[in-house]
């Protein structure tokens, strides 16, 4: 707990006149900083993670914002912090795209809309990086209806994509689909009918062999979402293991593979405090296992799959909680199984975080946020884990001060101390 008696430290070495404090090692606190903020003429409200195009560009989507409000594509230079918005959707060529791009080669990228398209219930387009352009190349319809598409597109080889609609499909729950970027065709695979789950709103993680792990919001025994097997050899679902609650509830994200048959992820809901947690799915034995529970100190309601670091680390971010309720990033250490909160979102820096974190150097990571920002549109931030340096060597007459720093710098040495301590450098709503 957060407890310090400056009283009771000076008392004690009142009576040690020429004491002199040993050194305290200099540490760095991980910070989140503003690099542009979103104005509505250049997108609003991402939602979807940034993907690196290299040179220090990045490009990603907005829920919202552009000729006509229905989102767009927009580019992110992270040598200038500006923000270029690229091309608008329009309805006919999609509209609202929750998801981030997938990159096909060639400067092309594929992704999805949750609306627009022939029959308005979404679609697949393409985004060329050369043209700036983007353009529908499939709609879907019929036996689609309602389909909804929340999820980024998983790239299987051979110009072939897999990915799952929100609706839709046989039973209205969901589908699994597979979009031909030869033919520009989309078909869907498989159906959720409830049982097996109901309205995964994730991306597919890849497990080879033709087999795909992905997770459903709600369906499955207790109808709090589960963990699913989609065989593209059969082209059938098959539900693994359901939530209970207990364990997590209505989770958003994909999972992130970890070796050995292990996947982690979260929930947006359920666990020790109702505000979300951290699991293992073990795909050997099937099983969903409890880690660890989100208390809303160390942040709550997360949205976003889980960024591996190495060395059995993974960074998160959550929708609320923190220090200041407006979300925050987070360390999972898989190693003692432990969430630790080590930034917060202010409104200035952005609030509100759907996203997963992109790696761009060295200890050094960017995405989006929902809200927040300069207009409150959302913004794009740095995440630099050795960004704030905190004093070294202090003499005695400096004690006093230095254990009378504000209670924000006392918590950001705590937090700073989870990852220098670490044992080996250990959606829309």
């Amino acid at each position: 707990m957060r407890i310090f008696c400056k009283t009771s430290f000076l008392s004690v070495f009142s009576s040690f006149t020429f004491f002199v404090l040993a050194a305290i090692p200099s540490v760095a606190a991980p910070a989140v900083k503003l690099r542009a903020s979103f104005t509505s003429a250049n997108g609003a409200r991402p939602s979807s993670e940034l993907i690196a195009a290299g040179g220090g560009l990045f490009y990603g989507t907005t829920f919202e914002g552009g000729i006509n409000n229905k989102g767009g594509v927009f580019e992110f230079n992270s040598n200038t912090n500006s923000i270029t918005f690229l091309d608008s959707f329009i309805g006919a060529n999609g509209s609202y795209p929750a998801a981030a791009l997938t990159a096909a080669g060639g400067g092309l990228y594929y992704g999805t809309t949750i609306s627009g398209g022939a029959d308005n219930i979404g679609g697949v387009f393409q985004f060329n990086s050369v043209t700036g352009s983007i353009t529908l190349k499939g709609s879907f319809t019929g036996a689609s209806f309602y389909a909804n598409p929340y999820s980024r597109l998983t790239a299987a080889g051979s110009g072939l994509y897999y990915g799952t609609t929100t609706n839709g499909g046989v039973n209205a729950f969901g589908s699994v689909f597979e979009f031909n970027s030869n033919t520009n065709s989309i078909t869907i695979l498989s159906s959720f009918t409830g049982a097996n789950g109901r309205a995964p709103y994730a991306a597919l993680t890849a497990a080879g062999g033709g087999l795909y792990y992905g997770t459903t919001n709600t369906g499955g025994a207790n109808n709090v979402g589960g963990v699913y097997e989609f065989n593209s050899n059969t082209n059938s679902i098959t539900l693994l293991d359901s939530f209970t609650g207990a364990n997590g509830a209505f989770p958003y994200a994909a999972l992130t593979a970890a070796g050995g048959g292990l996947y982690y992820g979260t929930t947006y809901f359920g666990g020790a405090n109702l505000a979300g947690t951290v699991f293992e799915f073990n795909s050997n034995t099937g099983l969903i296992t409890l880690l660890d529970s989100f208390t809303g100190l160390n942040g709550a309601y997360p949205f976003a799959a889980l960024t591996a670091v190495g060395d059995g680390l993974y960074y998160g971010t959550t929708v609320s909680g923190g220090d200041n309720s407006f979300g925050g990033i987070f360390e999972f250490n898989s190693i003692t199984n432990s969430i630790t909160l080590l930034d917060s979102f202010t409104g200035v820096n952005g609030m509100s975080p759907n996203a997963s974190l992109t790696a761009a150097g060295e200890n050094l990571y960017f995405s989006t946020t929902f809200n927040g920002g300069a207009q409150d549109y959302g913004a794009i931030y740095a995440f630099n884990t050795r960004a704030t340096s905190v004093p070294g060597p202090l003499p005695f007459m400096g004690a006093g001060a230095a254990f009378g720093w504000s209670r924000q710098l006392r918590r950001r040495v705590r937090q700073a101390q989870s990852v220098t301590g670490k044992i080996a450098e250990a959606r829309p709503t």
